[in-house]
């Protein structure tokens, strides 16, 4: 299923456009949901403590995932940023980690700079997860675990914001996806 909020082209011709995807990070998977969305390829931002296990590494590199290192994420901003300029969809979970709460937290600021110094036009894409909290793929305590019955087929819900321009703040991205995940489940 394509979704024309990730995978959209330009008025001016068919040149896929730049967009910056942002979302709730539930699970450790989350990435495979958004990603099965589109047929566009998504560059995803991941710390580098995980890209760095030499099993995926190889296998990261080749989905051109941008790995940042929180004591020094000047280079990756750059890379993000580079990705960006060149039309890339991009997708970074603001918060900065997978919750451990289920709660969706203030967001860093990071991606308004990024956003500052791309020299394209970029969409940024809200999006929320639903229903991933509680898994095994979920970092919730094993009394939240324990309460839900386990099943191997989960009923997740993805959900896409409108569209938000190049300027959109922090507070304009948090609202949205605030609003998605308040919004009941498939409606």
């Amino acid at each position: 299923m394509a979704v024309p909020s990730i995978y959209h082209r330009s008025r001016a011709g068919s040149k896929e456009r730049t967009c910056f995807v942002f979302g709730n990070h539930i699970s450790w998977i989350d990435f495979i949901f958004l990603q099965w969305t589109t047929s566009r390829a998504i560059c995803f931002v991941m710390h580098a403590e995980y890209y760095d296990w030499p099993v995926l590494r190889s296998i990261l590199k080749s989905l051109n995932v941008i790995n940042i290192k929180p004591a020094n994420s000047r280079g990756a901003l750059k890379n993000i940023i580079t990705a960006l300029n060149n039309n890339k969809a991009v997708c970074l979970f603001p918060k900065g980690g997978i919750s451990t709460n289920g709660e969706l937290a203030p967001l860093m600021r990071g991606f308004e700079k990024i956003l500052a110094k791309t020299c394209t036009d970029v969409t940024v894409v809200p999006f929320a997860i639903k229903n991933m909290w509680g898994d095994i793929l979920s970092l919730a305590p094993k009394e939240v675990r324990k309460q839900q019955k386990y099943t191997f087929r989960r009923c997740v819900s993805l959900s896409f914001g409108l569209r938000l321009g190049s300027n959109a703040t922090r507070a304009e991205v948090e609202r949205s996806i605030s609003q998605m995940l308040s919004q009941s489940n498939f409606s």
